[in-house]
């Protein structure tokens, strides 16, 4: 997390852990984490959350390709992009692509800012927003977790873009 360093005991977003339960999604054969049933009754869509007998033992699906978000191999449950109720940035190929679900950070707003700036400011300001008590990650991202490991990952992405741009578009020209 770079200089950011986030006092794990300050926010329960922060809490949970990164690694835990895993099962295998029967749909891609990829392992997902377990998540709290507090994620699923917050973004899964009513009538889908009616069919599900109980929200114990849900994995979230990390496999960008899969359609599965959510699944419950013991009650043959899964439920896919159109049973939640907002977009799953690591399952979308379009913009927006969400990263940050409780400040509104997309990919595009974290590469837009490095393309104007020539650095974000995203990493700061959420751990800034963390440290005051003022995220929901446990609730409002679908993995359940913090966020930050994934923004960071993010601004990396969008300063190695920059980089590479910057590289090919300073070419030299050799003079005849």
């Amino acid at each position: 997390m770079s200089d950011e360093k986030i006092n794990q005991s300050e926010h329960s977003c922060c809490d949970v852990p990164t690694k835990g339960e895993t099962s295998i999604c029967k749909e891609c054969g990829n392992k997902g984490r377990t998540v709290e049933d507090i994620v699923l009754k917050s973004l899964v869509s009513e009538s889908k959350l009616q069919t599900i007998k109980s929200l114990k033992g849900f994995c979230f699906c990390e496999t960008p390709a899969c359609k599965v978000i959510y699944f419950n191999n013991e009650q043959q449950m899964y439920v896919h992009k159109a049973d939640v109720n907002i977009r799953v940035g690591i399952k979308e190929i379009g913009p927006p692509l969400p990263v940050c679900y409780c400040f509104g950070w997309t990919q595009e707003k974290i590469f837009n800012q490095i393309k104007q700036l020539g650095y974000s400011t995203a990493v700061q300001e959420i751990s800034a927003r963390v440290k005051a008590r003022e995220c929901a990650c446990e609730i409002k991202n679908p993995s359940g977790r913090c966020c930050l490991g994934e923004v960071n990952k993010v601004v990396r992405k969008g300063m190695e873009l920059m980089v590479e741009a910057n590289l090919n578009s300073s070419s030299i020209n050799p003079i005849y």
